[in-house]
């Protein structure tokens, strides 16, 4: 049978799995934008204004979730003495 601990570390552990998974899609996010609305790469005229906009709405999402993620993962570890 697990115990209260147990069950704590192993949400714990998907947390922090989660964390990284969304780290990696924000990092990939981020890394897209600039070639998007960089004038020395595209005219002006030319810029996908909107896709980029929607990338940084994206952005703005996984950014909430990792903090949300953060709050969470602490608040196990405190409890769990780490």
């Amino acid at each position: 049978m697990r115990t209260n601990v147990d069950l704590m570390r192993e949400k714990l552990e998907k947390l922090k799995i989660r964390q990284t998974s969304l780290r990696v899609e924000a990092k990939g996010i981020a890394r897209d934008i600039p070639a998007l609305i960089n004038p020395a790469l595209v005219d002006l005229e030319e810029m996908d204004v909107t896709r980029a906009a929607a990338k940084m709405d994206d952005l703005v999402v996984r950014q909430a979730e990792l903090l949300q993620l953060r709050a969470r993962i602490w608040e196990l570890e405190e409890a769990l003495g780490q």
